[in-house]
């Protein structure tokens, strides 16, 4: 009796045990490295194709776009500091906070005044519709981007149903 109790508590771990583990964990593919230059390559031709710019307007206009991402991306990595600043700091005082909320404010808006002035020498090169659909083009790509990140990216989107109006 005792044998066969024994051998029903290791066969209910073992389930337990195998339950446990992650759906596909052994068919997953290996993790890719994130590549900054596959990043840009990928965003040059999704916004060159959302735009529908030819090779002339890309080759004037996709440097400028790696000129304005590159400011904001300083930008960003300066709100990131202050993000971790904040987590490292856990006697931050009102005022630190204060601060920490206007110097993210401040960022902000000086990325948007670097895209607003990068937007009108876009359009030295691009009429004001192009301007438009590359703007929309990256609003899109940030969109998708994120998405291959979410869990199930792999199924269908589900419409919701004020979508299919």
């Amino acid at each position: 009796m005792m044998k066969k109790m024994t051998i029903w508590i290791w066969a209910w771990m073992l389930c337990l045990c195998a339950d446990a583990q992650a759906p596909n964990a052994g068919n997953r593919p290996p993790q890719r490295q994130f590549s900054p230059e596959l990043y840009m390559k990928q965003l040059n031709e999704f916004v060159s194709r959302g735009a529908s710019l030819t090779d002339t307007e890309q080759a004037k206009f996709l440097p400028m776009l790696a000129e304005m991402l590159g400011k904001q991306h300083e930008l960003k990595k300066q709100q990131r500091e202050l993000l971790m600043q904040s987590w490292k700091n856990k006697n931050m005082t009102e005022t630190d906070y204060e601060k920490m909320v206007n110097k993210n404010i401040a960022l902000d808006l000086e990325s948007k005044k670097i895209e607003q002035t990068y937007y009108k020498k876009f359009h030295t090169v691009l009429s004001w519709k192009k301007v438009y659909a590359v703007r929309q083009s990256l609003q899109r790509f940030q969109m998708e981007a994120l998405n291959h990140f979410l869990p199930g990216k792999n199924k269908p989107r589900q419409r919701r149903p004020m979508e299919q109006q």
